[in-house]
């Protein structure tokens, strides 16, 4: 295996010369440098990963903690950070938790441990222990879908109130007076948030009913609900769902049961992921929330964090819009 001395002999200079250009530790002339990695291609050079990060004190790894990896919207997201960490030269480990709090803790302590350069969690899995245990490890962080937009770290915050203020007006002018919600799981904050703005839209309308179904973001949320609804007899007009993961499984089992979407029911979703929405039959309607632009800023800010960890405190709001699919009609009339 060549070594950097073989570099230095071949290339002229200094082993010394030879660890500044490969680790960009101190400035080397651009000639200098084409000369040994010249040398370093000609000798088919291999890097000791593990010695460049104690030389330069980085991994060049981060990590990403996630609820769901079956859900296509984190896809996206996971997608988008690993194009930018690739042009990095940043590897990225990925933790899916299941929306479990331990494992959330278990997560970010394992990255810690690994000595990663930084973190980006979502924050439904970011409980008060969570972040703590971040900001006493020194590590940079950056915190998605925050709930609070006054926080002391980096974050991004995703203002679900104009797509939900939307999607409610929407279903209204289209005569929908019975409309019903499935949340995610209301032991998270995210999803307590989502509900309480959906109550606030549509007691705006006086004539308007509703009522809440707790699901978990999963199929099964969505499917359970359903079954819970047509057992009742109360059947709305219209259905909005936390997330689109739920909606799909509530618009399947909808028409498991008969019903015609959406000449009988109206669906809508949240989070307007690309494959879900398209996929459906009929397509869904859903709440945007740029879940790939997401990535992007999150790993941005990130990376800003990692180079200056002086820099102010970053915050992203993220604005929510409703994109129209084929899964929205006009309210039919109930006998």
């Amino acid at each position: 295996m060549a070594t950097y001395k073989d570099i230095a002999r071949i290339s002229n200079v200094s082993k010394t010369t030879v660890s500044h250009a490969i680790n960009k530790t101190r400035y080397v002339a651009p000639k200098t440098v084409k000369r040994i990695e010249e040398a370093m291609k000609d000798l088919c050079y291999q890097p000791n990963l593990l010695a460049r990060s104690l030389a330069v004190g980085k991994t060049n790894t981060i990590g990403l903690v996630i609820s769901n990896i079956r859900n296509p919207d984190y896809s996206e997201l996971i997608r988008s950070i690993e194009i930018l960490a690739n042009k990095k030269d940043y590897s990225l480990f990925l933790c899916d938790t299941d929306f479990d709090i331990d494992m959330g803790i278990r997560s970010v302590t394992a990255l810690i441990k690994k000595q990663v350069d930084g973190i980006i969690c979502v924050m439904s899995q970011a409980n008060l222990l969570i972040i703590k245990e971040l900001e006493d490890s020194n590590i940079p962080f950056v915190l998605l879908d925050s709930d609070d937009e006054k926080a002391d770290y980096d974050f991004t915050y995703i203002d679900f109130r104009p797509g939900i203020n939307e999607a409610i007006e929407y279903l209204v002018t289209l005569g929908h007076k019975k409309i019903f919600f499935i949340t995610g799981p209301l032991k998270l904050k995210t999803s307590r948030k989502r509900k309480k703005i959906f109550i606030s839209s549509v007691e705006k309308y006086e004539d308007v009913k509703y009522k809440i179904f707790e699901g978990d973001h999963k199929l099964e949320g969505g499917i359970n609900a359903i079954k819970e609804i047509v057992k009742s007899a109360d059947i709305p007009t219209a259905i909005l769902c936390s997330n689109d993961f739920s909606a799909s499984g509530a618009l399947r089992e909808l028409i498991r049961f008969g019903y015609k979407i959406p000449e009988d029911i109206s669906i809508i979703g949240i989070d307007n992921s690309n494959l879900l929405c398209t996929l459906a039959v009929p397509t869904l309607t859903s709440i945007d929330i740029y879940r790939y632009n997401t990535g992007k800023w999150a790993f941005e800010m990130l990376m800003n964090r990692i180079n200056d960890g002086n820099n102010p405190i970053q915050k992203k709001i993220i604005n929510t819009k409703l994109v129209i699919r084929e899964s929205v009609a006009k309210a039919r009339e109930r006998l």
